[in-house]
């Protein structure tokens, strides 16, 4: 698939002769400083869609998204229940709080992955929880574009991107004013987490978002947390954003100790830990499958948005029209599907049929068969679209044809803004936000 595809509509803005190429690069670099970019070469222009377009992502998103959750809490009445469902290693979520608090916030926030398939829309894996990479970016990304294009203000841009900080600040407004608490965030991360990052600027720029919209904000560290109480022993903070994993953390080292007294004093930091339940793959293998209790609506809309998607196991299984069994037509039909890790993010544990030796496809395909830890999904081409890149010189300012990866935020049910991550080259493959040389920007609806 070399051709643009319709879905991207036709929309372009011009580098403004203002700024040019070079002044263009100047503002990403000034807004993007110190949160981890490829500052050398860059996106010259956001991606903008048609509005239907954008609509359409973020609205079967939110759908997708419920009904993951649903599909979750749906398959035990307990914490523990739903990870013995999963099959996963109670050891990594130790961070569970009430039940009722896990289960209503669980969906708050969200990154799906998405590529444009030959019908539209195609969603390969849902990223939920707070510590899913690239919200920061999304909005000084978005804010530099509106910079850039709308002036001073941004009002002037003749586009439309949602506020990621934005719809962040009202969920956590919403979520005090249902449990009665005062407006008060604590950003809980680490710098360690952020590659190339030498600064809290990550944070900060958040932090003083909130502030300036009424919140008390501060970001800490988790060496931190035990230094964040009153005399009183109450944790000075209600509400928290959580930026990291379990995994991540104690591949650091860091102590969760912190983290759970934290918890037990009261604050709730968003989003609780069922959310990574909820980002487990399989959650992705039940809906695609199909569960009794799902409408025709409901599957028709998976039909028409997830791709075929199936947890790895001695099984049979239907594939186009035909009944099969499962190990096999992984290895017979190699080029048609992808082989995912149930647990892992930005392309962590995950094998392109398409692009894998035949042998260490088989090889894989027997060790997920063994562990049940993984599902294999129909591969999706992704679509391709126009794109501008520049290194800040006239000379070095280029159109090129890319395969982008997008990640629609999903803050609350509403929009929150969309990453972009693509390959200059214009291949298509496994893209991260840190590693595999892609670069990114935001896709924003034309007005």
């Amino acid at each position: 698939m070399t051709e643009h595809h319709p879905w991207f509509g036709s929309y372009a803005v011009d580098v403004p002769a203002r700024l040019g190429a070079a002044g263009v690069r100047d503002v990403l670099r000034e807004e993007m400083r110190d949160l981890g970019f490829h500052e050398e070469l860059v996106s010259a222009r956001p991606l903008v869609v048609p509005a239907r377009g954008a609509a359409e992502l973020y609205g079967a998103a939110a759908r997708l998204l419920d009904l993951l959750r649903r599909a979750l809490l749906a398959s035990g009445p307990t914490a523990r229940h739903r990870m013995a469902a999963l099959g996963v290693d109670e050891s990594l979520h130790p961070l569970f709080v009430d039940d009722r608090l896990e289960e209503r916030y669980c969906g708050c926030m969200a990154r799906p992955d998405a590529v444009i398939g030959e019908d539209g829309p195609r969603f390969l894996e849902f990223n939920v929880g707070g510590a899913v990479g690239g919200a920061v970016h999304t909005h000084m990304m978005t804010r530099a574009w509106r910079r850039v294009h709308g002036g001073a203000g941004g009002d002037r841009a003749p586009f439309d991107g949602p506020s990621l900080f934005g719809a962040r600040r009202r969920l956590f407004a919403a979520v005090c004013e249902e449990l009665g608490l005062p407006r008060a965030v604590a950003l809980l991360g680490t710098v360690r987490d952020l590659p190339g990052v030498g600064s809290a600027r990550y944070f900060d720029v958040e932090i003083g978002h909130l502030r300036r919209h009424g919140f008390r904000a501060e970001f800490l560290e988790p060496e931190e947390l035990d230094r964040a109480y009153d005399p009183d022993g109450r944790f000075r903070f209600p509400l928290g954003l959580r930026h990291f994993t379990v995994t991540e953390w104690r591949e650091h080292g860091i102590d969760l100790a912190p983290v759970r007294r934290a918890l037990d004093a009261g604050c709730l930091f968003l989003a609780p830990q069922t959310a990574f339940l909820i980002s487990n793959k399989k959650v992705l293998g039940w809906v695609s499958e199909g569960l009794p209790w799902m409408t025709g609506a409901e599957r028709e809309l998976v039909r028409r948005y997830l791709p075929w998607t199936r947890v790895v196991r001695e099984r049979r299984v239907a594939w186009r029209g035909r009944d099969h069994d499962l190990g096999e037509l992984l290895v017979r039909r190699r080029p048609c599907f992808v082989l995912k890790k149930a647990v892992g993010m930005c392309g962590d544990g995950v094998l392109l049929g398409p692009s894998t030796d035949p042998v260490v496809w088989e090889r894989a395909v027997g060790r997920a068969l063994r562990e049940e830890d993984s599902v294999a999904q129909e591969y999706v081409e992704a679509g391709r679209c126009a794109a501008l890149v520049t290194d800040g010189t006239g000379s070095g300012t280029r159109p090129t044809t890319i395969a982008p990866l997008l990640g629609p935020y999903v803050v609350a049910g509403k929009p929150a803004g969309c990453l972009v991550r693509y390959f200059a080259s214009g291949e298509s493959g496994i893209v991260s936000m840190y590693g595999h040389g892609a670069l990114i920007n935001v896709l924003v609806a034309g007005r």
